[in-house]
């Protein structure tokens, strides 16, 4: 599951005593199944939980929601424009340690699809080749790699993240 890693080096920038202290931040898939139709194909989808738990957290809790909204924009999309879906999209749990520190537990219901197509490669007929596709470019979006800071009143800086657009943005591009 490729959007679990991704979430954990979008954590990491935005907090980077966690990369530090990687056994501060727990990242597990839960309730997962898997999707897939009655026709002859083997493509499915997964659909699963990430549950994030992030251990004694000292900094702003924005630092951390803001960059996660964001993936979410690009990452689950039609969660996010679904207005039936967007409100169970994001959901988190907070235990207050002492006036300086918190434990945080975050829930994402997301979903990665597969795609496995027949490959017959010389003498091998019964070869599959699976693919991972990225999420689609949305019209409306900015669909180029792009570099984020989050500041508090223009005072101090909370969080930095790099947000990687979906590779589909390629088939937009005009022909040269």
């Amino acid at each position: 599951m490729l959007k679990l890693a991704s979430l954990r080096a979008l954590i990491e920038q935005c907090a980077p005593d966690l990369k530090r202290d990687p056994e501060r931040l727990k990242i597990v898939g839960e309730d997962g199944r898997i999707v897939a139709t009655g026709t002859p194909a083997l493509s499915f989808e997964y659909q699963y939980g990430a549950d994030i738990l992030i251990l004694d957290y000292t900094g702003h809790t924005d630092a951390l929601f803001v960059p996660i909204i964001a993936w979410m924009k690009v990452n689950q999309s039609e969660q996010m424009d679904n207005p039936q879906l967007r409100e169970k999209a994001i959901e988190f749990r907070v235990e207050h340690l002492n006036d300086h520190a918190a434990d945080i537990g975050i829930w994402l219901q997301l979903t990665e699809r597969v795609i496995v197509k027949r490959d017959p490669a010389a003498g091998a007929p019964n070869r599959l080749t699976l693919t991972h596709p990225e999420e689609p470019c949305h019209v409306g979006t900015v669909c180029q790699a792009e570099h984020w800071e989050l500041w508090l009143r223009n005072e101090k800086k909370l969080a930095e993240w790099d947000l990687a657009p979906p590779p589909a943005r390629d088939w937009f591009k005009p022909a040269l």
